[in-house]
């Protein structure tokens, strides 16, 4: 029997039933770190070559010793998996190879909310057979955004007007209602400037557009805002500083945007740190 959410076609592949699946792979960096929230390496047959390189990954300390590769159907194969993750978007052939031949494969989708990671922790949980411990790892995550909520509420509550946010990325790409950058700004008390704009998923806006709204904070990616391309320089340019002097400058490590995951409650405890004060 399948677990709840897991495509599988083809021919079946001998099991016990109600067995837990031992040989784990994972072709996303987002689902190689819910999976390494969940299960123990000794379960985790392979994960991306991203997941160890510790600027990108959150789970990089913990994925020493397992096998990384691509999401070619050759270096899947040869792991032998009883249980493939993950994203909605990469790696559609494997998927399709692997679903013929009756190996449960499992597919997640961009979250836009933390209750969309709630969902896929959820659906990670039980497919591995760790109901349990993916109930706790929501429940502690509730718990940090409440506590962070209470210190972003206190501190709202003494300014008059909200705290106008923008989150600039590169080529001057903005997120407005529906993703998860805007579910980071609402978690940390912040109105995001893109949703008064009418901004949906990404929007673009150009230097004097970011000027002539004066946001009371200006968010950037760590990755991007350090990039050397013409793209990434945007984020750094001079203008910005001398239009918008009393703007707080936040920068968040780029490993807590890559993916939403129990991690990304990080990027809004940095958030709260630099504005809540």
């Amino acid at each position: 029997m399948s677990a709840p959410g897991v495509s599988k076609a083809g021919p079946s592949r001998s099991e016990p039933r109600g067995s837990s699946p031992q040989r784990i792979v994972s072709i996303n960096l987002c689902t190689d770190e819910l999976l390494l929230d969940l299960v123990g390496p000794e379960r985790v047959a392979a994960v991306t070559k991203f997941c160890g390189d510790p600027k990108v990954s959150t789970v990089a300390a913990r994925a020493g010793g397992i096998q990384k590769i691509t999401a070619d159907i050759e270096h899947v194969r040869d792991r032998d998996p009883d249980l493939i993750l993950g994203g909605r978007f990469n790696g559609r052939e494997t998927f399709r190879f692997f679903r013929k031949t009756g190996v449960p494969v499992l597919l997640f989708d961009v979250p836009k909310s933390f209750e969309d990671i709630y969902r896929d922790i959820r659906r990670l949980a039980e497919a591995v057979g760790e109901p349990e411990k993916g109930d706790a790892i929501i429940k502690s995550m509730q718990a940090e955004l409440a506590e962070l909520n209470g210190v972003s509420h206190r501190f709202r509550e003494m300014v008059t007007d909200p705290v106008r946010a923008i989150f600039f990325q590169s080529g001057g790409y903005v997120p407005g209602a529906e993703t998860f950058e805007n579910a980071i700004m609402e978690a940390a008390g912040l109105s995001n400037v893109a949703l008064e704009l009418g901004i949906r998923g990404y929007g673009r806006m150009g230097l004097e557009e970011l000027i002539k709204a004066r946001p009371d904070v200006i968010i950037f990616s760590s990755e991007q805002r350090d990039s050397k391309t013409v793209r990434g320089e945007v984020l750094d340019h001079p203008a910005i500083k001398k239009a918008l002097p009393r703007a707080t400058m936040v920068t968040i490590p780029t490993l807590y945007l890559n993916c939403g995951s129990p991690a990304s409650v990080e990027a809004v405890r940095i958030l709260v740190r630099e504005t809540a004060v």
